[in-house]
């Protein structure tokens, strides 16, 4: 397994149990379409390699899926350990952080590596 410092993570599989009741409306905070580093125009412009899709089966970006496991909020923060399978390479296994700021933006995490972004979420989403 090697770390990762590349483009964002985040294509995440999120299945299996999601904590209960109170979790799950953090959990609807998260879902929907963002773009990586820069504000979203959500007109259909968007450079296709900045832009994350969340929903509650998985994330999608341009690295690859990662399955999600020992997953928990804290506060406005979601945690995970993932294995990702991404388009380059080997299985890598991670943690990850998405600390929600406002409805608009999200702080991303790759702990092992550093590996920090900011997500934007596109309007209607």
């Amino acid at each position: 397994m090697r770390s990762v410092s590349l483009l964002i993570l985040p294509l995440l599989a999120l299945g299996a149990a999601w904590p209960a009741a109170a979790d799950d409306a953090e959990l609807g905070k998260l879902v929907g379409t963002y773009t990586q580093n820069v504000k979203c125009k959500g007109d259909g412009k968007d450079d296709p390699k900045k832009v994350v899709k969340v929903s509650e089966a998985r994330v999608d970006s341009n690295f690859g899926p990662c399955t999600m496991s020992n997953k928990k909020w804290d506060g406005s923060t979601f945690k995970a350990n993932a294995t990702c399978k991404p388009k380059t390479g080997d299985d890598l296994d991670i943690q990850v952080a998405f600390t929600m700021k406002d409805e608009n933006t999200i702080d991303f995490l790759e702990e092992s590596s550093q590996y920090k972004s900011v997500l934007y979420r596109c309007p209607g989403t």
